[in-house]
């Protein structure tokens, strides 16, 4: 493959954004990946390199084909799923589009391929199963399968690690380098200095939309001149936030669990997820949540959170009134703060970073009433806290993938909820701000006044405070169930 050259080369990200005067060779035999934190233009680089930026000014030679595998296209995947949705107006659930049929989109000549791809990153199983229907992992599977069956010179894969279990992740390293080996020029866009992979020839650093270093990796690596310009740390502060009052709850009973369920069953079609699953999350107790891709911490999560409609078919107590039994969601919701990869995708209204913080007091995507003066005052601390009071008036839907995802972080904490549901919260986030978060997280929780649900596959994303753990295991007759245990 001849080389991919970058000379002095402007792009347009948005109306207001750019990546600038980006010079840069990639040449053949070499395998690159670009670090750098969240809102550096990573992404943005990714689809320059794929011919999908607007370029103002420089000159480019680029690969004729290119896959590029994104939480972005994940997101444009799932709204079109969403918006060709036909389940309302028919007597039967519409599964969508099978993840079979979207991979191979037309091309039935590929399906040989297809079977081996499936089979090496361990996913033939829900080959049948709509996309909707899909964990964020086993989307990005599916993504990354879609992409090599075309072939591409250049594969660029923007975190493609993040959502994974840790077995589906050492599939994926394994393909990445098979790929590697075959020919294929690889650039992986990441976060985490952990995830760059022994094949891995060059590394290059980007910052405030420019490219500050690029070279050899080992060379980089081992001078610690990536480190330093990623270098941060992150001190608490002395009080959080006060609480609204206006949104302050009642305490429940200090002998109330906030959750309770029994023998829970939730299936998709003929998919069972969870199978006879019981649980309880009793007063000051924080818990975290695991298993493999597709073993439905999500779905767990969303009958707590009240976002899904099993929850009335099965025994499930929440905040000590058992669902189904005439309750408000919006009573549940008001004791609920929530962070996940489904609530990101839904969150497209045209609103602003302290917009969407503050729709945070009234459990909403969008503020559509008034709010106070206070509730605006309080949603500004919380975007300092995390750093984001520059972002505070730019549009949600233009910051880049992690910066939404501290920014729905601060719409959870801020009216810090009896109970913060956390899938993932850290998918997206460079190493300075998961530090941020994991540290102000455990903050909330020692404070007393908020307990935690928290879902991660990175087990060095450890909060302190958590001391409970449920892990997802299968069960006898498919699906899975609960096994309990003390971290």
């Amino acid at each position: 493959m001849p080389e991919i050259v970058l000379q002095k080369v402007t792009a347009a990200i948005s109306d207001t954004a750019r990546l600038t005067e980006i010079s840069l060779t990639m040449r053949e035999g070499e395998q690159w990946a670009v670090v750098g934190a969240n809102g550096s233009g990573k992404s943005a680089f990714g689809r320059l390199l794929c011919g999908r930026l607007k370029v103002l000014s420089g000159e480019t030679l680029l690969p004729a084909g290119a896959g590029y595998v994104s939480f972005e296209k994940l997101d444009e995947v799932l709204e079109v799923e969403r918006y060709n949705d036909d389940s309302d107006f028919l007597e039967y659930e519409d599964p969508g589009t099978l993840a079979r049929d979207f991979v191979l989109a037309g091309r039935p000549q590929d399906a040989a391929k297809l079977e081996l791809l499936a089979g090496q990153l361990g996913f033939r199983e829900i080959l049948e199963r709509g996309l909707k229907y899909l964990s964020t992992g086993e989307m990005r599977k599916v993504l990354v399968c879609q992409a090599l069956l075309q072939e591409p010179e250049l594969l660029v894969l923007d975190e493609p690690f993040d959502g994974l279990d840790l077995a589906s992740s050492a599939l994926l390293r394994t393909l990445i380098g098979d790929c590697m080996r075959k020919g294929i020029r690889v650039v992986l866009l990441l976060n985490r200095f952990s995830e760059i992979l022994p094949e891995i020839s060059h590394v290059a650093y980007l910052k405030d939309c420019r490219l500050l270093v690029a070279g050899p990796g080992k060379e980089l690596l081992a001078s610690g001149a990536l480190r330093r310009f990623h270098a941060f740390h992150y001190t608490l502060p002395a009080t959080l936030p006060e609480v609204d009052a206006a949104t302050r709850v009642t305490p429940l009973p200090p002998d109330v669990p906030l959750v309770a369920m029994k023998d829970v069953v939730v299936s998709y079609g003929d998919n069972l997820v969870l199978n006879r699953l019981s649980f309880s999350l009793e007063p000051g107790e924080h818990w975290k949540i695991s298993g493999p891709n597709g073993a439905g911490k999500s779905t767990l999560l969303s009958l707590v959170s009240g976002d899904n409609v099993q929850a009335y078919v099965n025994d499930i107590t929440l905040f000590g009134v058992k669902r189904g039994s005439g309750e408000s969601i919006w009573d549940i919701k008001k004791r609920l703060g929530l962070v996940s990869t489904a609530l990101q995708q839904e969150y497209r209204v045209g609103v602003t970073a302290k917009i969407a913080v503050i729709s945070g007091f009234f459990d909403s995507i969008g503020v559509y009433g008034n709010y106070t003066k206070k509730q605006q005052e309080i949603a500004l601390e919380w975007l300092a806290m995390l750093h984001l009071e520059r972002q505070a008036d730019v549009p949600f839907r233009t910051l880049s993938y992690g910066e939404q995802r501290l920014v729905l972080l601060a719409r959870a904490m801020v009216k810090q909820p009896s109970l913060l549901i956390l899938d993932e919260p850290c998918q997206g986030l460079d190493d300075v701000n998961r530090e941020m978060v994991l540290k102000l997280i455990d903050h909330l929780g020692v404070s007393g006044q908020t307990q935690l649900l928290y879902v991660t596959h990175h087990p060095e994303d450890r909060i302190p405070c958590i001391t409970r753990h449920l892990e997802l295991v299968p069960a006898a007759g498919g699906g899975f169930t609960g096994a309990m245990s003390t971290l």
